[in-house]
C-alpha cells in the first residue's frame, strides 16, 4: 500500500469511496462535491471549513495503482485539528495506515476533533454512521479518541398523511412552512431539496405554550407534503440525541417514528486531546 497526496486526477476515486459508504437517503457523489471538497468548501458548516488554516488530504494506493482508501485533516489556527473525512471500503487496513500518517506529528494531547463537521459529499450528516461503519469506528478508537454518539439519521420512503389544519409556505429554494390552526402561526419547519427527489426536514419546532395538542404532528403532515408536492420521494431529518439542558427528544421521536420514519444509523463524533479552544461562531 502506498500513501500520496490527492489531486484532482482522484476525483473518480474518492466518488467511488465515497458511494460505497453512502448511506440510504443521501445523493450519490459528483464529480463537482469532490472537488469542493478538495478544495476545502462545504455548503454545511460552512463557518467552520472557513476557519481551516491548512488541510492534509492523503490517498491509499494498491500495488496496482487502485486508489483503496482517502482521507483529510484540517487544521485551524490555533492548532485544534479536525479529522474532517475518512473513505476507505471498511478495510482496516488502510484505515488504520492512514490514520497514522494524518495524525503524523500530533501529539496525544493536541485537540482533535473527528467527524463533527458534515462534507460536501454528504447532506447535513454531521458524524460518522457507526453502524454501517463499524470498522472506521473501531479505528478511530484505537488511536485514542474517545467517540460520543450525537444523532440519529431517519428516513421515510413513502407519502405520508396529509395535514388536517391549514398551513403556509415561504420561500423557495430551502422553503419555512409555518402551521397556522387559526390568526397565529404555532410552529414552524425548516425544509430543503439539496438532490433531486430528495427532501431534508431541517428543523421543526411548535411554540412551547402550543405543545401538547398535536400541532407537531399536523407540521410533520404539512412539511412532507409541501417536499412530495416539490417532486420529493423520499424524506431524511435528523434527531439530536438528549445532552445535559437540552430538551428531551423522546417525544419527537417517537412522533416520526409513529409517522413512518425509521431510524437508519447512529451518527458519531470523536475528540482526543485536551479541550479545543474557545472560538467563537456567528450568531445565528
Amino acid at each position: 500500500m502506498k500513501l500520496r497526496p490527492l489531486g484532482p486526477g482522484d476525483v473518480a476515486g474518492i466518488c467511488a469511496l465515497a458511494d460505497a459508504d453512502r448511506l440510504p437517503g443521501q445523493p450519490a457523489c459528483t464529480p463537482e462535491r469532490v472537488a469542493a471538497l478538495l478544495s476545502g468548501r462545504s455548503t454545511h458548516d460552512a463557518w467552520s471549513w472557513r476557519q481551516l488554516a491548512t488541510m492534509r488530504v492523503l490517498g491509499a494506493e494498491s500495488d496496482s495503482g487502485e486508489l483503496v482508501g482517502a482521507g483529510a485533516v484540517g487544521r485551524r489556527p490555533s492548532g485544534w485539528r479536525h479529522l474532517l473525512w475518512l473513505h476507505a471500503r471498511e478495510d482496516r487496513q488502510v484505515l488504520d495506515g492512514l490514520l497514522v500518517n494524518l495524525l503524523r506529528g500530533v501529539r496525544l494531547t493536541d485537540p482533535v476533533s473527528a467527524f463533527s463537521l458534515s462534507t460536501e459529499l454528504t447532506v447535513g450528516v454531521e458524524g460518522l454512521p457507526r453502524d454501517i461503519r463499524p470498522a472506521t469506528h473501531e479505528a478511530v478508537l484505537a488511536r485514542g479518541f474517545a467517540g460520543t454518539e450525537r444523532w440519529l439519521y431517519l428516513r421515510a420512503t413513502a407519502p405520508g398523511p396529509a395535514p388536517a389544519v391549514p398551513f403556509r409556505r415561504r420561500g423557495r429554494g430551502d422553503v419555512r412552512v409555518e402551521l397556522t390552526p387559526g390568526d397565529a402561526v404555532v410552529g414552524s419547519a425548516e425544509l430543503g431539496l439539496p438532490a433531486p427527489g430528495l427532501g431534508v426536514i431541517w428543523w421543526l419546532e411548535i411554540d412551547p405554550d402550543q405543545r401538547g395538542h398535536g400541532h407537531g404532528r399536523q407540521l410533520l403532515r404539512a412539511s412532507r407534503q409541501v417536499l412530495a408536492e416539490a417532486g420529493a420521494t423520499e424524506t431524511i431529518l435528523f434527531v439530536d440525541r438528549d445532552s445535559p439542558g437540552t430538551p428531551d427528544r423522546g417525544p419527537a421521536l417517537a412522533l416520526y417514528l409513529s409517522e413512518g420514519f425509521t431510524v437508519v444509523d447512529r451518527l458519531w463524533s470523536y475528540h482526543r486531546g485536551g479541550p479545543p479552544p474557545d472560538e467563537d461562531e456567528p450568531e445565528s
